[in-house]
């Protein structure tokens, strides 16, 4: 079954972008849009191409944006870096950061007072005190929440492992210079195979869609094939094969994925091992 072209994709396209989804980008569009002053735009490092709307600057309406690699301590350094600087050379402005760190909060800090710098200059000749709004976006569970909760040293923002936590906006205040409104995560309507599957790997895309047991044997297929290292070290077997499910064959029984009858549970084996991906234990990964 995993040689064939998978079906995940099926069902995926019919719910994927809910209707609650099409409601938060219309609302953020419209509404919330209008009152930043710039977008903090969250993105996994462990697919940020993948994570990237390719409609944001329409939705943005040319505000100016800040990409947060956000992750970063489960990605891979080098590649991350690399990306940031095609970034760079692109003109956009962007930070790498791990939310769950607060040692990243005066980076974030400065990044907003880089892009804002001829707004505040302007309101300190004019003697004025204003406080910036910023908008915080990304599709779901790329960390915007613990981002903002980082940033304000609470934990004012609703965090979650799964897709589609925040469902509701809040404005809130990290100091007297900025103001962040967490907004929910959002997709838009299609993809390509390749980008769902990344969104799925990081958790952007709910489970429920995909079936897990394909999900987890083309996800370690991409493992072997960009950090084979990272499973020699994690699996003690046998890593020659002909074609790659044997291999995987080799994990699954090592790691006990096994009924009756000695057959491999390939949906444990898959869930587990996109649950481990997601939690780091393949070491850092960058899919892009």
């Amino acid at each position: 079954m995993f040689d064939e072209e998978i079906e995940i994709q099926k069902k995926n396209k019919l719910k994927w972008f809910p209707g609650h989804m099409k409601k938060a980008l219309d609302d953020i569009e419209d509404n919330k849009i209008k009152l930043a002053d710039v977008i903090l735009y969250v993105l996994d490092s462990r697919a940020p191409f993948s994570c990237l709307n390719p409609n944001v600057n329409k939705i943005v309406h040319n505000k100016p944006i800040i990409y947060v690699f956000n992750k970063f301590d489960l990605a891979d350094e080098k590649r991350v870096i690399e990306i940031q600087k095609q970034f760079s050379s692109e003109n956009k402005v962007s930070i790498i950061v791990n939310a769950t760190s607060s040692a990243f909060k005066q980076a974030v800090k400065n990044a907003l007072k880089q892009v804002l710098k001829d707004k505040i200059e302007r309101n300190k000749a004019k003697n004025l005190r204003a406080t910036y709004k910023v908008l915080v976006l990304g599709v779901p569970n790329t960390g915007k929440s613990t981002l903002i909760n980082m940033l304000s040293g609470t934990k004012k923002a609703k965090t979650g492992n799964i897709a589609g936590v925040t469902k509701v906006n809040n404005w809130i205040k990290i100091d007297d210079d900025f103001l962040l409104l967490d907004t929910p995560g959002v997709l838009w309507p299609s993809f390509d195979d390749e980008i769902s599957r990344n969104l799925a790997y990081v958790g952007s895309l709910s489970d429920k869609e995909f079936d897990l047991a394909d999900l987890g044997f083309e996800l370690m297929k991409i493992i072997f094939e960009k950090y084979p290292n990272n499973l020699k070290q994690k699996f003690e077997v046998n890593f020659e094969f002909e074609e790659f499910i044997e291999l995987y064959d080799r994990f699954c029984k090592k790691r006990g994925f096994l009924i009756r009858g000695g057959e491999i549970d390939y949906n444990r084996a898959g869930k587990t091992f996109v649950d481990d991906f997601r939690a780091g234990k393949f070491g850092r990964i960058t899919l892009e």
